[in-house]
């Protein structure tokens, strides 16, 4: 039997819309059910541009800051977003993997919008850490963020 051309994108779309996501409210606001969708993704691996917080260099604190771009998911509204810090795999990191566990900020998700958020980091910067200072040349070496996305598209 021989197929139309448009028969995986037909497939695809079913799936979509017999999926089991349900969103119930997302800051108070419903949607419709069937605009529902979950994107996923990370920042670039041992690439993700993190800065200086001037508000932290101004009071000798180091923090760090990246903004992640969702804009590719589509969504017509503020999603609910989950983050996580993943160590990178490189030999540098590889040598400190523990270091993530001194860090807060991490799952902390701020200045959110439809399509970007905003991620801060803490570093515990201390004799421990001399030779690893914690600026946005070491977040880059270092850390990239995990995300994951739901809300609307429709």
């Amino acid at each position: 039997m021989i197929l139309p051309s448009c028969f995986p994108v037909l497939l695809v779309l079913f799936h979509a819309a017999s999926s089991n996501l349900r969103i119930l409210t997302i800051h108070g606001n419903q949607g419709p059910e069937p605009c529902a969708m979950t994107c996923v993704g990370t920042t670039a691996e041992a690439d993700t541009r993190w800065t200086q917080d001037p508000l932290g260099a101004a009071t000798n604190h180091y923090i760090i800051t990246t903004t992640v771009n969702i804009s590719q998911c589509g969504f017509v509204g503020t999603p609910i977003v989950t983050t996580s810090l993943h160590t990178g795999n490189s030999a540098d990191a590889k040598k400190h993997q523990y270091i993530g566990a001194l860090v807060s900020g991490q799952s902390t998700v701020a200045d959110l919008n439809k399509d970007s958020f905003k991620v801060y980091l803490y570093g515990f910067h201390g004799n421990t850490f001399k030779s690893l200072p914690f600026t946005p040349t070491y977040g880059k070496a270092f850390w990239d963020v995990h995300w994951s996305a739901s809300g609307f598209i429709c």
